[in-house]
């Protein structure tokens, strides 16, 4: 199943969750994936997604990193 995260397009299982788009972005670019768990999930409309929320073909979704409040 393709998906597009942070307008990238990566290939990922049939029944995967935001989690695993998330992984799989991670380690194609290079990024820290324990670092994950903070980031925070935007559907293509903006509405905040959980990280376990199932994902369909061709589904566009976004992240942010969360800023630490200091």
């Amino acid at each position: 199943m393709k998906i597009i995260v942070n307008r990238k397009h990566i290939e990922i299982f049939e029944g995967a969750a935001v989690k695993h788009a998330l992984l799989r972005y991670a380690v194609v670019k290079g990024l820290d994936k324990d670092e994950i768990k903070e980031w925070e999930v935007y559907d293509s409309y903006g509405h905040s997604i959980d990280h376990d929320a199932p994902l369909h073909e061709q589904q566009k979704i976004r992240f942010k990193i969360k800023k630490d409040k200091a």
